[in-house]
This record gives C-alpha cells, structure tokens and sequence, in this order.
C-alpha cells in the first residue's frame, strides 16, 4: 500500500516501547573485532540520536599497525558551527553520548566530520570514498609532551602499539584504540623497557598516560627496578624437570594411555632414485640440530623427568620392502595406518 514500508530478509531492526519498528541497519554489514560481533549500523543509530548529529555512519577500518577499529564520520547539524575546535567537542560530546549507551567495544575509536556522507549516482553511501582518519580523529586532548623517562617509554610503546604517530601525556590508553589483548603487550614490552611489572588491572584503573606512568614511578620507588633474571643453560647430563605444559599432557596421558589425540603423523612420497647414506645422513643431523626431537619422557618410580638424548644418537629408521608384492598398495596403507596409531614408548617407564 502507498506510504507503507517494506523490509528485506537481513534487515536488522527492533521493537520502539511506543509500537514502531526502528531500522537498525543490515545483518550483512556485520564486522568482527577483537572478538565481538558489531552492528555498525546500531551505533550510527545511536549517534543520530544526539542533538548535534544530522547523519553519521560507522565503518572498521584497518589501521597502519593492521588491526581492525571502528571510525564514525558525522555530518553536524548545519548550528554546530565548523571550526575545528568546535569538531573536537563535538567528538568529545559523542564518545561520552555512545559510552552511556553502549559497551566500550562499540565505541568508535575515531571521529571524522564531514560536510555531507559521499553518494554513489545511485544516491547510495559511496564506502570506497569514506576518507581515512588521521591523527587527529582519535581521541585525544590538547597535546602535552611526554616528560620524564618513564612517561616517554610509555608514549614510545602506546605509538608503536596504537599505529598513532605522536601520544601525549594526557592521551588515554583506550580511547586511542587499546584494549585487553594490546595490554597484555604493553605490560611485556614495559617490563623490558623500565624493568617493572605493570599488572593489567593498574593500566584499567590509570588508562592515561600521565596518570599511569606516575603509578610505575611510585611502585618503582618502593621496590625499585625488577631485574628480570637471566636465562642460564640447563645440564642436559641429567633428567630434567616437566614444565606446566608437560606436566598436563602426562597427566592426560596417564587417563587414556591408548590415546593417538597428540600424534602428528606426517607420509612423504618421494619419486625417483634414492640415496640412503644421504638420507640417513641427513636425518641424522635434523635430529641432532633440534633438541625437542631427542626429548624423551622417562618415569622411574612413576616420578616423570624429560631425559635428552645425545645429538649422536642418530634418528631410528625402520624400513619396509614391499618389492614384488602384489598387494604393495593396501600393505603400504596397513603400514601407515599402523604407524599412525603407534603409542609412545616411555624410557625407563612401564
């Protein structure tokens, strides 16, 4: 009927308390960041809803340091003003509009005015033609030069971690784009950087810049600088013990001693002549090179150790000649099959 609107299979939309049905955006246009499945249509709804906004749309762009991130670009209403000034507020205003109705992730980390949304002839959003934000579209305050050698350190690795080109002091560490998994990151590069643990929780608590460098110089002056201790060779003449890892795997072992869940077998053809000596040769030296392939677990007393073997040792080679049997083929694929389902032979074990 005339005046009525019609909606497609894949349209995204919800229920208004008042009966309407608003339009959310499409199902297709869904984007996939650090885990999070995002509408960005929703949130360009939700950015309409502010006062200033005449139109906007969210899109994920990769950044230079290759992560995906979500960037707004508005159309002010024509009473905002235009100057440049004004467009800081403005995204300031808007970050703040979306943090209340919104979890932190859909919040974009960027802002871009434009006079009007780029059209195809068609009248529909030209994407392709969506200009790439700078610098000065991610959150940010006036900039303040870092001071002091921990706050450099700090801006040093939040620019190289955040793909920005310059961090001030007064920058927050993820209203710039950060977030858990870039941390984790943060917390190992500043241990090697200033020599001093920074718990995740610290970095939530004091996301900016200033603040948290203030919290590693106070921890620095109370226990000092953590040296990180050096990484000393091993004895390998005697049984070494499990690390985490190995204990959970021998754990598991021991439950199901028939399990193949942890075999990674791997068949070769090789076509044409074959030099055996070179051959050996050379699969000896692969063993001798590697030292997780002499890695043996042994278990005296049921007490299990890792014992490693010499780099003489030379890599077993059991051969097959299947020569003149008629039945070559399903004997070679018995031959694999059974290979495949070989248990571990424990040294010095059961």
């Amino acid at each position: 009927m005339e005046g009525d609107r019609l909606y497609r299979s894949g349209d995204l939309g919800r229920y208004l308390p008042d009966g309407n049905l608003e339009f959310l955006g499409r199902n297709d246009d869904q984007v996939k960041i650090r885990g999070f499945r995002i509408e960005p249509g929703e949130i360009a709804a939700r950015l309409c809803e502010h006062e200033l906004v005449g139109d906007a749309v969210v899109v994920a762009r990769q950044d230079r340091a290759g992560d995906q991130r979500l960037v707004a670009y508005v159309v002010a209403k024509p009473a905002h003003g235009s100057d440049e000034a004004d467009g800081a507020q403005l995204a300031a205003s808007l970050r703040a509009h979306l943090g209340g109705r919104l979890p932190d992730y859909m919040v974009p980390a960027a802002f871009v005015r434009l006079d009007g949304l780029p059209l195809t002839p068609n009248g529909k959003l030209d994407r392709q033609a969506l200009p790439a934000p700078d610098d000065d579209a991610y959150a940010r305050t006036a900039y303040e030069a870092p001071q002091g050698e921990v706050e450099t350190a700090l801006a040093e690795i939040w620019a190289e971690l955040l793909g920005v080109e310059r961090v001030g002091r007064n920058d927050n560490f993820f209203e710039l784009g950060g977030h858990s998994l870039l941390a984790v990151q943060l917390s190992s590069r500043l241990s090697l950087a200033v020599g001093v643990e920074l718990p995740l929780t610290r970095l939530f608590a004091t996301p900016v810049l200033c603040d948290l460098a203030a919290s590693i110089v106070e921890a620095l002056s109370r226990a000092g600088p953590q040296e990180l201790p050096a990484i000393a060779a091993v004895s390998r003449h005697e049984p070494l013990v499990l690390s985490f890892a190995q204990q959970r795997l021998w754990f598991l072992a021991q439950l199901d001693e028939g399990s193949t869940n942890y075999h990674i077998p791997l068949t070769l053809r090789l076509r044409g002549g074959l030099d055996r000596t070179a051959w050996q040769r050379s699969l000896d030296r692969f063993f001798a090179r590697h030292e997780a392939l002499r890695s043996v677990f042994v278990a005296p007393e049921g007490k299990p150790r890792v014992e490693v073997l010499p780099p003489d040792a030379g890599l077993p080679v059991l051969e097959h000649d299947l020569r003149g049997r008629p039945d070559a083929q399903a004997a070679l694929l018995d031959l694999c099959q059974e290979e495949r389902a070989r248990h571990s032979i424990l040294r010095g074990g059961r």
